[in-house]
């Protein structure tokens, strides 16, 4: 009994972020985008375009176009995958209906195209990190990276592109242009939703020091060194390898002990997207 009411209130919890999600998104079309007559990618693009020029609802114009894509999503991503879709595109398609007097027309578009990329993007990023998709495109672009391996962003970018040359032709030049910073701002938020706020740097050391070295970051760093056992492939001298996971803003002073205690050791970095454990998992420094 125990596991399956914590299934049940780990379902519950899925489908609130879910609605937070719808949310926000919801209230960035209808504030940012409705309320400064701007245009967006995908389905939702497709309804303002639409909208703008028929006067049709675009609660109303989402939920109809998202009808064939919801059956294509059923049979490539799934019965779990579509009903979380199918939830999100009803809830988005009220709130919509809900937020459509809540407008903000501004002055400055360009604000307003960035702002509202951002929240479409956070929006978008909460509802794909509960496991479904607002609908639309989200639908073809989970396709696309289920078979094909092509992120999320990048075929929701390309998708959006296509819909957006419609708007250049149909509402001129100068939406597209704003409108595509709201796209490119957006799939940037989409990313760092998706790949957490944990990130951090991994840094691997090659030297001729590794006691050194190890030490010091554990001491004037707090962090922990992984040593591995390694050998030159040119030399065949068998040596110890530095590993070590860091905070961002703790990476100069990682470079810094390294070039002072050996200029000439060999150090590699890259990110890492998240990072869970001691040190990392209620902090992000």
């Amino acid at each position: 009994m125990k596991i399956e009411k914590n299934q049940v209130l780990e379902i519950f919890k899925t489908y609130i972020i879910s609605t937070i999600g719808c949310a926000i998104l919801a209230f960035s079309i209808t504030y940012f985008f409705l309320g400064n007559k701007l245009a967006q990618g995908g389905v939702s693009g497709i309804s303002l375009i639409l909208h703008y020029l028929f006067h049709i609802e675009v609660s109303y114009l989402y939920f109809a176009l998202n009808i064939p894509l919801l059956i294509a999503g059923y049979k490539f991503l799934g019965r779990d995958f579509i009903f979380k879709t199918l939830y999100a595109t009803l809830a988005l398609s009220i709130f919509l209906k809900f937020f459509d007097n809540f407008r903000g027309p501004m002055d400055d578009i360009l604000v307003a195209s960035i702002f509202g990329g951002a929240l479409n993007g956070i929006g978008l990023g909460i509802i794909f990190s509960s496991g479904g998709s607002s609908g639309g495109m989200d639908i073809v672009a989970k396709i696309v990276n289920k078979y094909k391996g092509i992120s999320i962003s990048r075929t929701l970018l390309f998708l959006d592109f296509v819909v957006l040359s419609s708007v250049a032709v149909i509402f001129g030049k100068n939406i597209f242009m704003y409108t595509l910073i709201s796209v490119v701002v957006s799939a940037k938020m989409i990313d760092i939703i998706q790949e957490g706020l944990t990130s951090a740097k991994r840094v691997t050391i090659i030297t001729n020091f590794p006691s050194e070295i190890k030490q010091r970051i554990m001491d004037e760093v707090g962090r922990g060194v992984t040593v591995i056992c390694g050998r030159g492939g040119y030399t065949e001298k068998e040596m110890d390898i530095l590993l070590c996971i860091v905070g961002k803003y703790q990476l100069i002073k990682v470079k810094n002990i390294v070039k002072e205690t050996d200029p000439n050791a060999f150090m590699t970095v890259s990110h890492e997207h998240e990072v869970f454990g001691k040190g990392f998992q209620n902090n992000s420094n």
